[in-house]
């Protein structure tokens, strides 16, 4: 700012040394409970320690070792008498050969002495993992700026409870959660099988490999946000998302940071109501049903056999929607995605079920995209220093 831009604004109070000192080596990230009854919770770390000693990844690390069965599995190892330990060796190289045909390591582990086989099977079932995954990658469009998703590596397994709020952001940057799957296939009720489940951590970094740049950056209640700014910015080709399709040529799928890294290098050469229910192609608001595919969404409202198209008032916005009927207010929100106008309007219709008659309102998508809600709820949080 110019000098006098800083002279006229002198009758502000400058923030204390220990204010700026406070403001410059912290971070926020947000918390989100798969329960949607919870408020997402918004945090803070020290970001001094950079890469080689990140707050985050440590918490969430440290939440989902504590929230797991992994301690007890850790003290059973170590109590293991040799016998045991045989056991559990012999186990672990009858699942190895099992995994032979799409394990290039099988036939090494199957040849390791027990020890060896014990000591993996401590590190890989007992100690302090999650599982991370990239929402998006650093990229020129988004200011290299990638921000992750931290769970439990093994939330299937345990058959943690869907989180609909994660999962929502996944799908806000173009990722394709009905055939991408988490590590372990199995299902948790009406999970999609790509979709997150149990608590999950996000957080945003600064990651410039050309100018050794790693730092951690503010990810904000607001970018908890699914119609937030930067996810409309992430499903842009070279965005640092996903557009939604296969596995890359570099191997991994598109969630995979090897996968999202190699995509856009070439391209760039919550809750309840409306979102009620797992899936993102149709469900049950407050008094209606919807669906969508990639050109439209259709929500479905009863009314009395009476209802004539004078008495419905639809107020189509780009991102707003308000549907009244009778003078009684139905429907009024924000949407999940762009509406075009033009190729939106209602109709009066039978039921589908056949009987009475329906609403049938019908929103044209500016983009052919999936929208991860139809109507926004509200984004309850709490901060935590």
């Amino acid at each position: 700012p110019s000098i006098r831009h800083r002279l006229s604004s002198s009758s502000s109070p400058l923030p204390s040394i220990s204010q700026q000192i406070h403001h410059h080596i912290m971070f926020k990230y947000v918390f989100i409970p798969a329960d949607n009854s919870k408020p997402i919770e918004v945090r803070e770390g020290d970001k001094s320690g950079g890469l080689g000693d990140d707050v985050l990844s440590k918490e969430a690390k440290a939440y989902f070792y504590a929230s797991s069965d992994k301690g007890a599995r850790a003290a059973a190892l170590n109590n293991a008498t040799p016998e045991q330990r045989k056991v559990l060796a012999d186990q672990l190289r009858d699942e190895v050969r099992a995994a032979s045909a799409t394990s290039p390591y099988a036939g090494q582990m199957a040849a390791m002495n027990d020890d060896a086989l014990i000591d993996i099977m401590r590190t890989t079932h007992t100690s302090a993992t999650c599982e991370i995954t990239a929402l998006t990658v650093p990229t020129a469009i988004n200011q290299q700026r990638a921000v992750s998703l931290y769970s439990a590596d093994d939330a299937r397994n345990q058959n943690l409870p869907y989180n609909r709020r994660a999962t929502e952001l996944l799908v806000a940057c173009g990722h394709n959660i009905t055939t991408e799957h988490s590590p372990s296939n199995m299902s948790i009720g009406s999970a999609p099988p790509g979709g997150i489940c149990g608590d999950a951590f996000v957080g945003r970094c600064h990651d410039d490999e050309i100018a050794d740049i790693w730092e951690r950056v503010d990810f904000t209640i607001d970018d908890a946000n699914p119609r937030a700014e930067w996810c409309d910015v992430a499903r842009r080709p070279g965005g640092g998302g996903s557009s939604g399709g296969g596995a890359s040529s570099g191997g991994g799928g598109p969630r995979s940071l090897s996968g999202l890294m190699n995509q856009n290098a070439i391209t760039a050469g919550p809750g309840a109501g409306a979102n009620a229910g797992n899936s993102f192609a149709e469900g049950k608001g407050d008094g209606y049903t919807w669906s969508q595919n990639d050109e439209e969404v259709e929500l479905r409202f009863p009314v009395s056999s009476g209802t004539k198209a004078k008495y419905v008032k639809v107020n189509f916005g780009r991102s707003k929607l308000k549907v009244t009927v009778a003078g009684q207010t139905l429907l009024n929100g924000s949407l999940g995605g762009v509406v075009a106008v033009d190729d939106s309007t209602f109709t009066i219709e039978d039921a589908n079920s056949g009987t009475g008659k329906e609403l049938c309102v019908t929103l044209g998508k500016k983009e052919g995209n999936t929208w991860p809600f139809v109507i926004q709820s509200e984004l309850p949080t709490t901060t935590i220093s």
